[in-house]
């Protein structure tokens, strides 16, 4: 995956390049975690989630709904593997309701004729409990640091290293943040659980354009 390997990169360059850690300590475990990213269905649910571990899921309905560039796609994976690194879900995953739903995940049979990876059980599980949706709701300082997160991680792909095989710009975070703050003024039902897990969109938003704005040209240009 190559925003894990941007993330590799971008410690390798801090802790090789003397430039005073530039993107900070948050990459520091990025190889703690088993990353295993995937799409799961859901029907008429525009979301995304990260679980303790490093497991990640996006709906078939954002997806399918929001037409995603490859950019916005690793700003989405990159926002969620924030969550992880910076461990929000794993201090909002209450254990005894956690280790339930993974039992469940072993023997999981919903009769829909598709045989799900275990991964998709355990995702498909935690969809389907509305109670734990409300328990993987984020706070508005985690959703900035998770952008922060994939804002570094899209900024990493730009490193001089020949692991990393594409480059996303750090913009394509506030772009996806902007067509999903989009589609909610068209669909609101549809995205009232990204509201509700993931808070304060617009703002976040403005957040991000401050960000760019406050780069110089010479900073700008490495995104060229």
């Amino acid at each position: 995956m190559e925003l894990v390997k941007a993330g590799r990169n971008a410690r390798y360059n801090d802790n090789n390049n003397n430039n005073n850690n530039f993107f900070g300590s948050i990459f520091d475990n990025i190889d703690e975690y088993e990353w295993d990213f995937g799409v799961v269905h859901a029907p008429n649910l525009v979301n995304a989630f990260a679980l303790p571990g490093g497991i990640i899921r996006v709906t078939d309905s954002l997806l399918q709904h929001l037409y995603l560039s490859n950019g916005e796609i690793a700003a989405l994976l990159g926002h969620e593997m924030g969550h992880v690194l910076h461990r929000h879900s794993q201090r909002r995953v209450i254990k005894q309701r956690f280790i339930s739903t993974l039992w469940d995940a072993f023997v999981y049979e919903d009769n829909d004729g598709y045989e799900e990876s275990f991964g998709e059980a355990v995702a498909e599980g935690l969809w389907k409990s509305a109670s734990y949706l409300g328990d993987l709701g984020f706070s508005r300082r985690d959703e900035y640091q998770a952008d922060a997160a994939a804002w570094d991680l899209l900024s990493a792909t730009y490193l001089d290293n020949k692991y990393v095989l594409r480059r996303y710009h750090p913009n394509s975070v506030k772009k996806l943040l902007t067509k999903l703050w989009d589609f909610q003024g068209r669909d609101a039902t549809a995205t009232a659980g990204w509201e509700s897990t993931h808070p304060g969109t617009k703002e976040r938003i403005d957040a991000l354009k401050e960000k760019w704005s406050k780069l110089d040209s010479r900073q700008k240009r490495r995104f060229v």
